[in-house]
């Protein structure tokens, strides 16, 4: 079999659908987030093969929303009319015709559908910060359904404090019945059913032991494992250090028992199912091993395997990653891993003189040595970071780091005290829990208090440029990667689609830019207003299309560094946008990160050639800690005012 590629650019989703041949996919060609909906038959021969466009117009945006798999439809997401508000369509997979379902000015995604992919929750912000869910009246005409009040009654309001953790899940094969993670009264939140429209006489389900239950509408793999036919549940996730599987239908108790069996010292994730539930697609978790994806098959009580991921890592020795808890300054238990290259050696439980040192030794997480290491901040802020294989991890403590990675306050996954604890609290206890990281790891001999680099992007990004203007005598450099330096201008720039969650985002970072007081909070937790703080070597690398952080936060702040006479090294990528997804973009930045860390921290790096990998990185500035290549290429006149010189990268083979 000749295997070609369905797009020779970069695919963003990609959806299997009811008919066998038929998928789709997302592309975002440019890193605006305005991504084109295509259709591709996967097994027609005959040329030319090419994708059916569905919807494809510049400045806007489609995805699907709803699939089940079953019937030759799904429900997608376009905001063809208004830019922050998607309608919402039935695209029937033969004819590729679009029925207009909801004409929608109000509402937020996501949008929720039972079984038969019929609409049956919306959701919008109120005034005070609470969260609103809606179903359709009974008055409403389906037929043309809009999102005007009359056509909506209130389901259920939910306070700023549970909405993080209040999410419906599904429904009953009849319908009749509505699953939902539910945090009132709670906090890890509890799996519940209800009949529907009776949302307050709740069935649990399940309760969350040691952290929430794993579950996002926006993910794939969604971690609670449901019969696809008879809707029952059957089984949950939690994530602390690691993913655990709590099975609550005794029906697959010999199945799972099996499957962790296979690879007993590794996390057990189900990926997906057949519609008949009998084929199963697995794969495990390992901080050491690339991911296996294994076809279990039920009626057998056998797994095959199916793929191999990152072949050329098998046999290698890989740095381990392990999960710990710290307290905070102010008493909070704060979760974080620690991950070592891989042949750093470790102190022997026997060497150590006390009981924290013991069990730090036992946990594998003392150095014979204290070790230069790189604070990596996750992004969101209402994220986490998860156990596993992490090809950034791999690749840094193969250079000698260890990578520290905290979730701080803020953080979700560990219950709605811990995340709510981050409202506001942006450049402050947010920024002081990776301080107490820090200090953790000075303390028990695991960091040398000399080099340690901090790292990150998007809110990691923010992060990075606070601990270089809040704090810069803790950090030996900082990399930053599209990050927020005026809190002000971020939210006065938000993307229209974040038009509906404004005052949740107004809640999390803690100031309104409509009031005066605050646009004065806001000021006082903006890294740009320090930035004649910055003592140390910084990067800064920023998409030039970049829709949430745009690029004007990263050229005021480079040019504020220079008005005070301080070096700073700014990369653009012409073609990019929130994160980099252009394999020769990522292999660059990685270039450029690799050898700036070697210049401060000293690691070992791989030679890098700007312009090797066909990147359109464009150096705006050099700082004092850039690779040397990059003085002997071409200059250009600067098109931004962000600094006074600009380098265009060219292949290799012609600088």
């Amino acid at each position: 079999m000749t295997l070609k590629p369905v797009s020779h650019k970069q695919i963003s989703v990609f959806y299997w659908t009811a008919i066998p041949n038929i998928i789709l996919f997302v592309r975002d060609d440019n890193g605006d987030e305005n991504a084109r909906l295509y259709k591709f038959n996967i097994t027609k021969s005959s040329p030319p093969n090419k994708p059916e466009k569905i919807s494809t117009r510049a400045n806007e945006d489609a995805l699907v929303v709803a699939n089940n798999l079953r019937d030759p439809k799904v429900i997608v997401a376009v905001n063809n009319e208004d830019p922050a508000y998607h309608n919402l369509y039935e695209l029937n997979l033969y004819t590729n015709e679009l029925t207009l379902i909801l004409r929608n000015h109000r509402f937020s995604m996501p949008y929720f559908f039972d079984n038969d992919l019929h609409l049956r929750y919306v959701s919008a912000e109120t005034s005070n910060e609470s969260l609103t869910y809606y179903s359709i009246s009974k008055k409403a005409n389906r037929s043309s359904l809009t999102s005007d009040d009359e056509n909506w009654t209130e389901y259920i309001r939910v306070s700023k404090e549970d909405y993080l953790i209040t999410i419906p899940v599904g429904f009953t094969a009849n319908n009749k019945r509505a699953y939902w993670i539910w945090a009132e009264g709670s906090d890890l939140g509890k799996l519940v059913v209800h009949d529907f429209g009776r949302p307050k006489n709740n069935e649990v389900l399940y309760e969350a032991q040691s952290a929430e239950i794993d579950y996002s509408v926006n993910d794939v793999v969604k971690n609670i494992l449901i019969h696809p036919k008879d809707k029952t549940i059957l089984a949950v996730t939690e994530t602390y250090h690691r993913p655990v599987i709590h099975v609550i239908n005794s029906t697959i108790k010999s199945d799972i028992r099996y499957l962790k069996n296979l690879k007993s010292t590794d996390s057990l994730i189900i990926v997906g199912t057949s519609q008949d539930f009998n084929t199963w697609l697995v794969t495990y978790l390992s901080d050491r091993n690339p991911p296996e994806y294994f076809l279990y098959h039920r009626d057998q009580k056998k797994a095959v395997l199916l793929i191999e991921t990152y072949r050329e890592l098998k046999g290698k020795k890989l740095g381990r990653m392990i999960g710990f808890n710290f307290n905070s300054h102010d008493n909070f238990t704060i979760q974080a891993y620690l991950s070592l290259p891989p042949d750093v050696m470790i102190r022997n439980a026997s060497h150590s003189n006390n009981a924290k040192r013991l069990n730090d030794a036992n946990m594998g997480l003392l150095p014979a040595v204290p070790q230069k290491m790189i604070v990596y901040v996750h992004g969101g802020p209402q994220y986490r970071d998860r156990f596993g294989f992490s090809a950034e991890n791999i690749w840094l403590t193969n250079r000698g780091y260890a990578v520290l990675q905290v979730n701080f306050r803020g953080s979700i996954g560990f219950g709605k005290r811990i995340a709510n604890a981050g409202n506001g609290e942006w450049g402050r206890k947010m920024h002081s829990d990776l301080i107490d990281a820090i200090n953790f790891a000075i303390q028990r001999g695991i960091a040398n208090r000399s080099q340690i680099a901090i790292m990150g992007g998007s809110y990691g990004g923010y992060a990075t440029l606070i601990g270089m203007t809040f704090t810069p005598e803790v950090f030996a450099c900082g990399v930053d990667s599209y990050g927020p330096s005026n809190l002000v201008t971020l939210l006065e720039s938000m993307p229209p689609t974040w038009n509906g969650s404004y005052y949740e985002t107004v809640t999390m970072i803690g100031g309104d830019k409509n009031t005066p007081e605050g646009r004065k909070f806001l000021h006082s937790r903006s890294p740009l207003f320090l930035a004649y703080r910055v003592q140390r070597p910084l990067i800064i690398l920023q998409g030039a299309n970049d829709p949430r952080i745009k690029r004007s936060e990263s050229d005021k702040f480079v040019s504020e560094l220079q008005r005070h006479g301080i070096p700073v090294t700014y990369v653009l990528f012409p073609d990019e946008g929130h994160g980099f997804r252009k394999p020769c973009n990522v292999l660059a930045e990685a270039g450029f990160r690799e050898k700036f860390l070697h210049d401060c921290l000293h690691g070992r790096y791989e030679e890098f050639l700007p312009g090797q990998y066909n990147s359109s990185a464009v150096v705006v500035t050099e700082g004092s800690n850039t690779p040397t290549s990059l003085s002997k290429l071409s200059r250009i006149p600067s098109a931004n005012g962000a600094g006074s010189t600009r380098t265009t990268l060219r292949d290799a083979s012609t600088a």
